[in-house]
């Protein structure tokens, strides 16, 4: 994201105006503004124009026997240590004033991750960078630096090794790095998304494009200079392929890897033929676009945690209007940091090499030493701010602990965990099996279970669908893991002929649909050995054929299927809505009611997630093969299925934590003892499908539980 200037490389106002159309996207696309839905790609760009720039001033002082690590060094520490450590400095007290102990103390691991230019793997480890999450954290834009730094660690130290080498040997040798890492991070997208988007492996390639340009230049130094048809029509073309990739991409394109070639070639061919003699260098080389790009390095740093901070220090989403105008406000700020830290800094007169590494290093100590003490205190244990009921919400039930610690990857190292009764005859009477939705279940079945007499085993682990034949194209596990569990879930049923009833649940929807909200779920898509497409359509089709083979599995056994659809999926994580309401005085209860229904999700939105698979499941109910119980009565009211009340009902976006649960314990009790497959399935016909006067089950919640208890007494009797 850093770029310097050198005598050695000649001024070119073009590279300033690409800049800017490479700031301006990532900025209005982390302000959610919807038409810049690839507005990430501009960060490639920086990575292109970076590598041609520094790789440049490398080559020249090289080639003029004067390359110097300790000068090399120098010149990043100014151009990028100044503007960031006022920017961190800056964050400090936001960041105690507005952000919970949690998020307080992942913000303080980041204090310690900037300074030694390895956030990115910070940021790797913790989550991804599409995650809803991502954009309340005010220094994950940092990666880039982590990504550049560890880069130029490196590639001033190849090219002075095999600089006596030869032209040939060096190009060759960094052409097949360039390969190396295209192929990793096209495989990375399809298979470790964040790994691909965060590490250097995978984005080296794109630094090397822009050393390749360097070469080039290099060796044609006039080229840039011309404007025939052909640099017209490449810089044109080059305009033409960013732009596609800033309009045209969205969160749920694979990335990086051969989409990004899109936006990395773009910039190439912009560098190479856009120069001043062609009307898109005229345009990249207009004042406005020039002075934007001049400021590019501050509005980046600035623009993430002044849009972090906000969302913060928000109950509701700020409006898009209200983002646009923090996206503005970052400009300014950018302006003042350019002005009254980049420049002088940049100057020798003022400051001098001892002193810049001096200050760097005294930042970095006094970073990481904060860091190291927020992180070691749990977010500096500020008064009244812990809350260990509040914290105890969003923790795994103590039911299903361990019941997947001894899981080898194979499918058959899975801890079978037994609830409920004790056994009899050495096999449960009920079998529980599926994901983690199913193990977020488990403590309403311990207890319908103790309370019935009935024994519960489960089987299962997150990730993994209870389903009979498929495998997850890239999921958690080693390929065939997940076919191979739902093959000794299979087993576990035929080798104990108590077990009458067979309970499914998952999170559905992440094996059909593929994404939602800001995740990228691509990963999840089901596959089998005679359809190994990734796509939504194949996924879809393989779930169908494979619920239909599942379902008929085990009534040929003899036992009856419950499938449970999975609770609405809500678009924010509850965590930081509580944490936030929780510590938020001023605000009255009436105003925390309003919080919690704008978070919650709309019962629209829940319905056209769920549509596909509630439809398969309602078709297979009416026919008789499975019984189908929904949990939307409990959550939802006419308009919002609810993430919670005056406490969360949600450990995070999609799983019930133990609050929810406990709104269905008494549900699944009366459901294990008496619900018959007509009854449950005649709910059904009216709990999902919406009509003008209202569902009978979302009408009937807005009574409350014991309303909602009177009403479906009935279809509990034989």
């Amino acid at each position: 994201m850093t770029i310097a200037h050198s005598s050695a490389v000649p001024y070119r106002p073009e590279v300033d105006g690409l800049r800017a159309l490479a700031i301006l996207p990532v900025v209005l696309y982390h302000a959610g503004v919807p038409l810049f839905s690839g507005g990430f790609v501009g960060v490639d760009v920086f990575f292109v124009i970076s590598g041609y720039l520094i790789t440049s001033i490398i080559l020249a002082e090289l080639n003029r026997g004067d390359f110097s690590l300790l000068a090399f060094y120098e010149r990043r520490a100014r151009r990028i240590l100044p503007a960031l450590t006022v920017m961190m400095l800056a964050c400090l007290p936001l960041a105690w004033l507005w952000l919970d102990p949690l998020d307080l103390k992942a913000f303080a691991k980041s204090l310690v991750a900037v300074p030694l230019f390895s956030s990115n793997l910070l940021f790797w480890l913790e989550s991804g960078y599409f995650d809803g999450e991502a954009e309340l954290k005010p220094l994950i834009h940092t990666w880039t630096l982590g990504v550049e730094e560890q880069y130029y660690l490196l590639i001033p130290l190849w090219l002075m090794l095999t600089w006596r080498l030869g032209g040939r040997f060096r190009l060759a040798s960094l052409a097949a790095m360039a390969l190396a890492s295209l192929a990793w991070a096209e495989y990375g997208a399809q298979q470790a998304s964040n790994a691909a988007f965060f590490l250097l492996p995978a984005r080296a390639w794109e630094l090397l494009l822009g050393s390749f340009v360097a070469f080039y230049a290099l060796s044609q130094p006039r080229h840039a200079e011309g404007g025939d048809a052909l640099h017209q029509g490449m810089a044109a073309a080059g305009l033409g392929l960013l732009g596609w990739a800033v309009f045209g991409f969205d969160r749920g394109t694979p990335f990086p890897g051969l989409h990004a070639l899109a936006p990395t070639l773009g910039a190439a061919l912009l560098i190479l033929f856009a120069g001043g003699r062609t009307w898109v260098g005229k345009v990249l080389g207009a004042r406005p676009l020039v002075f934007i790009g001049l400021l590019s390095y501050s509005i980046y740093l600035w623009h993430q945690p002044l849009l972090a901070f906000a969302r913060n220090r928000s109950l509701v989403p700020p409006s898009p209007a209200e983002l646009l105008l923090v996206a503005a406000a970052s400009m300014v700020v950018g302006w003042l940091s350019w002005r009254y830290v980049e420049q002088p800094f940049r100057q020798r007169r003022r400051f001098t090499r001892q002193q810049v590494f001096a200050y760097s290093a005294l930042a970095s100590t006094v970073f990481i030493a904060v860091g190291g003490a927020g992180y070691l205190s749990q977010g500096f244990m500020r008064p009244g701010a812990q809350d260990t009921g509040l914290a105890q919400a969003f923790e795994d039930p103590t039911v299903r602990a361990g019941c997947d610690r001894d899981y080898r990857g194979d499918g058959w190292g899975i801890g079978l965990c037994y609830f409920g009764a004790p056994l009899k005859n050495g096999g449960a009477d009920v079998a529980v099996f599926g994901d983690s939705h199913s193990e977020a279940m488990l403590p309403a079945f311990d207890e319908a279970g103790r309370q019935l007499g009935l024994s519960v085993a489960h089987l299962g682990v997150g990730g993994c669908p209870p389903l009979l034949g498929v495998d997850v194209a890239v999921g958690n596990y080693a390929p065939g893991a997940c076919a191979a569990l739902a093959q000794r879930q299979l087993a576990y049923v035929r080798e104990h002929p108590g077990v009458k009833r067979v309970v499914l649940i998952a999170r559905w929807t992440l094996y059909t649909e593929g994404g939602y909200g800001q995740e990228r779920m691509t990963k999840y898509f089901l596959v089998t050995p005679e359809q190994p497409a990734h796509s939504r359509e194949a996924s879809r089709e393989v779930f169908r054929q494979a619920l239909e083979h599942t379902v008929a599995a085990y009534r040929a056994l003899g036992a009856q299927v419950d499938v449970v659809a999975q609770a609405p999926q809500q678009l924010a994580n509850p965590k930081y809505l509580y944490y936030r309401l929780a510590h938020e005085p001023q605000a009255s209860a009436e105003e925390k009611r309003a919080a919690v229904r704008a978070l919650s999700i709309p019962v629209a939105e829940h319905q056209q997630l769920q549509q596909y698979t509630r439809a398969l499941f309602e078709r297979l109910s009416a026919q008789g093969d499975l019984r189908l119980v929904t949990l939307d009565g409990r959550l939802c009211d006419q308009d919002r299925c609810l993430i919670g009340d005056a406490g969360s009902f949600y450990k995070d976006s999609d799983h019930l934590n133990g609050r929810g649960i406990a709104l269905f314990t008494g549900d699944v009790r009366q459901w294990l003892a008496q619900a018959s497959a007509t009854a449950v399935a005649g709910c059904i016909q009216g709990c999902w499908r919406p009509n003008p006067g209202g569902t009978p089950l979302l009408s009937v919640a807005s009574q409350g539980p014991f309303g909602l208890v009177a009403q479906l007494q009935p279809l509990f009797q034989r």
